[in-house]
Formats: structure tokens, sequence, C-alpha cells
């Protein structure tokens, strides 16, 4: 079921690439977005809740705190109602403040370039 999933992001993803990078149309408005969200976390049966402030039903879960926080990231752009083409666009600089003070801060990049000049 999975790889079914996996698939049919794959064929948006090219459509989205044939659509606003090749054809050049107009890609999705991007609607307003605040990133900068109050989030009360808890802990029920192993499992660490965030919970908005702010906007009711913006809530996410995760087994450790950085699943949480991918989570998150990924609930606040559906929350917003972010066009997919942009979503897969936007940096997750997202940095999570748990209740007990833990700072859960954005991956690292996969891939880092280093310039060297000659």
């Amino acid at each position: 079921m999975l790889m079914k999933y996996k698939v049919i992001d794959l064929f948006q993803g090219f459509s989205d690439f044939l659509k606003y990078d090749l054809l050049h149309n107009s890609p999705p408005i991007m609607p307003p977005i605040k990133m900068d969200l109050q989030f009360h976390t808890y802990v029920e049966d192993g499992v660490i809740w965030a919970v908005s402030k702010d906007y009711p039903g913006l809530e996410a879960s995760g087994k450790t705190p950085e699943e949480l926080r991918e989570a998150l990231f990924e609930m606040i752009l559906l929350h917003f109602d972010v066009p997919r083409y942009r979503a897969k666009r936007i940096p997750d600089t997202l940095s999570l403040r748990l209740s007990d003070g833990t700072i859960v801060p954005p991956p690292e990049p996969v891939f880092r370039a280093r310039l060297v000049s000659a």
C-alpha cells in the first residue's frame, strides 16, 4: 500500500513539474501561513502530542520528538491549505519547543556543498 502512495506522489510531482516548471503555468497561490505558533505538548501512552493553542484541530503526534516535529510541520501545511506544489518547495525550518524546554531543531540538510575558489 505504501508503494502505491509513493507511485502516486511520483506522478503528481511529475505533473507539477510539467505544468509549472516546464510549461511555466502560474503556480497555485500561496495562502498566508503562520509558522510561529504556540503548542501545548503532552505525553500519552508513550506518544508525544502537540496541540495548537491558537488553532483548534491543529494537532500532531509522534513516538519521538523528531517524528512529532516532522508531523507537525506537515499538519501546519495541511491546516493552512498550502497547495502541494508550494508545500513541496517550502524549506522545513520549524523548530519545536516542547513543554519541558527541549528544542527539536529541523533536520540537517542531506546534501551540503562547499565551494572552493581556486
